[in-house]
């Protein structure tokens, strides 16, 4: 059977994305609150093995701002089935980080068939020379991460300025709290071309007056794990990265199989204004 599916936002985390420019640029980017839904279906066009069926969707949330920080919440309901038997992995997600990038606090559940698949519980905090992690559940304990190491919120803001910026290549260092809560994930994404007007052949939720006049940019973000030898990543994820942080067109790839994402809802969740840089 193909491995558990990561529970992460790709929009994650998506999701979600290396470092600000200096303070003489454009004005910041400014990532507007929302909950967007995505129809997933199985790829066919790439092999699955034994892997006859893939389906389910994601739900994504987001509000805040850099003044009161950003909230996040996201869940993926994914049934495969595979030699006759099915198998539903429900995964669920909800992150707070500091808007200035401090701290961050999570807690995640997952579940096979009903069952109790995974539940991780934590937070961490960035000192003057490390991000400190401290773990509820899966177990006690404490872990010293990179001072370099970056939240997905911060993540997404600063995919978002190298794209305006016209940079197509940014590294970073992720920690989301994802499964165990000990992983760090080495992302490299590579921006295409910037896009303009309304995409063809775009799906109904997309045709979004709020996102007509927005730049856009194709995106390819591979997720490595830290410790692990090999340039395999742990999965990769590709999406239209809309400049207000919304997303479309995903696809989402596991070692075993691929996921098409459609944006079948998208609504505006209320702004609070927000001076911070």
């Amino acid at each position: 059977m193909p491995s558990a599916v990561p529970s992460r936002s790709v929009l994650l985390s998506a999701v979600v994305l290396a470092v600000f420019a200096p303070a003489a640029r454009a004005q910041a980017p400014t990532l507007a609150p929302h909950r967007a839904v995505y129809e997933l279906k199985l790829d066919d066009r790439r092999a699955s093995g034994s892997l006859e069926q893939a389906r389910g969707r994601i739900l994504f949330e987001t509000t805040g701002n850099r003044c009161e920080g950003f909230t996040t919440n996201f869940r993926q309901v994914v049934e495969l089935t595979m030699n006759g038997n099915r198998v539903v992995m429900d995964a669920r997600t909800a992150h707070f980080e500091e808007g200035d990038g401090s701290g961050f606090r999570f807690t995640s559940r997952a579940t096979q068939n009903g069952a109790p698949y995974l539940e991780t519980d934590g937070s961490a905090n960035r000192a003057a020379d490390a991000v400190a992690v401290r773990l509820r559940k899966p177990r006690e304990g404490t872990q010293s991460l990179d001072r370099a190491v970056i939240f997905p919120t911060e993540h997404l803001l600063r995919m978002v300025e190298a794209a305006r910026e016209g940079r197509t290549i940014l590294e970073a260092k992720v920690y989301d709290g994802a499964e165990t809560g000990d992983r760090v994930y080495d992302a490299t994404a590579i921006i295409g071309r910037r896009m303009e007007g309304e995409p063809q052949e775009a799906e109904p939720a997309a045709r979004d007056p709020r996102l007509a006049g927005l730049p856009r940019w194709p995106v390819t973000i591979s997720y490595f794990e830290q410790g692990k030898d090999g340039g395999t990543p742990a999965y990769s994820i590709a999406f239209e990265l809309y400049e207000n942080g919304v997303s479309r067109r995903m696809v989402i790839n596991y070692p075993e199989f691929s996921l098409r994402g459609e944006l079948i809802q998208l609504d505006w969740q209320a702004a609070t204004p927000c001076e911070r840089p």
